[in-house]
């Protein structure tokens, strides 16, 4: 099974013979949680299940704040709706009637002083027709995006890779990658569309790309946008619309609490892996001891280094991967007064902010608006401009405070706030990224009672973050086994 085919959807392996089987699990974000309960809930309580965790808390990138009327997430606040795998997941240990969905208000951009919403039909903000997205990007740059069938078309060799910025650019121009594509790609990796390969991020539109090539015959890049635009399913009349988004009322720590208890594993907190080895009935982790099978959980630096013996290839693959860092700081206002009436907005590179996004969220989910008052999440920097990391709290407020005032009219004094630095918070998915890394996930393939997870693997959600781990797990049971 490739990293891009992983599910949490329930099945149940054979595990005969594997009674008190004893795995660790190196890191406790949602990788190695979802691991560790998939692992108990096959193999049962006489397992022996231990987590590893470099720092004092569970939960990695994911981290809710206790504010002084409730909890919020400062990191993932939401997955998408589709992940039908992952809500089995959330259902399964017992947080279903938690489960939240966003009010439906749009989210929108800031272009030219005033609040658009997003174009609905587009590719991951790729359009296919100027007009979808001439609010966005202007008439001159509407007829750009038409006028590539009067150009030279298309060349493409199946199997080849480009950055997303790069070929957007050059079709459809400058002005669609700064204005619909960067930011839109931004809010989920961290990266402008320029530091992406499309295998990695847009495999659609590659496959789709890679079809058209072989036929040898003429195209161009909207012709291939349109007919995946074509394929989406289209509701049928009174069909109620499904949520493209969901959260958890008390935020993603409700599930790191949830998967706790029922993965009932041993936890040894601030206790850093130094490398793992053979030995003659399994593994040897320094400085914990010695276990039959290990899952390998942690940040792409961190995997390298402990697998620089085991998997000499992994390693060095690991160890070359770009890590994009942001910081989110969040406020609480007393009024909601002068908030959009939107879930959020999207600024490209050419707004007059720092910020790179904010997230109304009081707006976006009725859970948190009932509480009153209003929550406001505001986003700075990413790969090639993480400079934010490194100012300090007061001026990060005073940047958000002022950006939200110049894209909304309304000067806002918050009553508390919160700044959370992500360093290297997400890898970045380039050009070759996918080749690169199944080529890592083989040579631990290969390797029994040895397993890799993360979010360097199977897309950078929380979703396709624990399906890597719950795979990890049954990997691990289908070797042993």
């Amino acid at each position: 099974m490739k990293p891009n085919q992983f599910s949490c959807h329930f099945e149940k392996l054979d595990t005969a013979g594997l009674e008190g089987l004893r795995v660790a699990v190196i890191g406790g974000g949602i990788a190695g949680l979802a691991a560790a309960w998939e692992l108990r809930r096959q193999l049962g309580s006489n397992a022996r299940i231990l987590i590893t965790e470099a720092y004092d808390r569970l939960g990695g990138k994911l981290k809710t704040v206790n504010y002084a009327n409730g909890p919020v997430d400062m990191g993932a606040e939401a997955y998408m709706g589709f992940r039908q795998d992952f809500t089995e997941l959330v259902e399964s240990v017992g947080l279903g009637d938690q489960l939240c969905v966003p009010s439906g208000l749009p989210s929108g951009f800031y272009v030219d002083g005033a609040l658009v919403d997003i174009p609905r039909r587009t590719l991951m903000g790729i359009p296919s027709r100027g007009t979808d997205v001439a609010e966005v990007v202007g008439q001159d740059g509407a007829a750009r995006i038409d006028a590539e069938r009067n150009g030279q078309p298309m060349t493409w060799t199946p199997g080849q890779d480009t950055s997303v910025g790069q070929l957007v650019e050059a079709r459809l121009g400058r002005i669609v990658v700064d204005r619909l594509v960067s930011p839109l790609l931004g809010g989920v990796y961290s990266c402008n569309a320029f530091d992406l390969g499309v295998r990695a991020t847009l495999p659609q539109l590659a496959a789709e790309l890679d079809r058209r090539g072989a036929e040898g015959q003429p195209f161009f890049l909207v012709d291939a946008v349109e007919h995946l635009l074509s394929k989406r399913p289209v509701p049928e009349a009174g069909d109620k619309p499904k949520p493209v988004f969901r959260s958890l009322r008390g935020g993603y720590a409700s599930l790191v609490d949830a998967l706790v208890r029922h993965a009932d594993p041993e936890v040894l907190r601030n206790t850093a892996v130094e490398s793992i080895g053979r030995t003659r009935g399994g593994y040897y982790i320094d400085p914990i001891g010695e276990f039959d099978a290990v899952i390998v959980a942690t940040p792409a630096p961190t995997a390298s280094a402990i697998l620089q013996y085991m998997a000499p290839t992994a390693a060095d693959v690991l160890g070359e991967i770009d890590l994009a860092s942001s910081v989110v700081v969040g406020m609480r206002m007393a009024s909601a007064h002068g908030i959009p009436e939107r879930s959020g907005v999207l600024l490209g590179s050419d707004a007059p902010t720092e910020a790179k996004a904010f997230t109304f969220s009081s707006r976006k989910w009725p859970h948190l608006a009932e509480r009153g008052g209003a929550f406001v999440r505001a986003s700075f920097g990413s790969f090639g401009n993480p400079w934010h990391l490194d100012v300090d709290n007061r001026a990060l407020l005073s940047f958000a405070v002022e950006d939200l005032e110049r894209i909304t009219g309304e000067r806002k004094t918050p009553e508390e706030y919160f700044v959370q630095r992500w360093w290297g918070g997400l890898p970045r998915y380039g050009v070759g990224y996918m080749d690169a890394m199944t080529q890592a996930y083989d040579e631990v393939l290969a390797i029994r009672g040895l397993a890799l997870a993360g979010s360097m693997l199977n897309g950078v959600g929380v979703p396709a973050t624990a399906a890597s781990g719950v795979e990890a797990a049954r990997e691990i049971i289908r070797e042993m086994a």
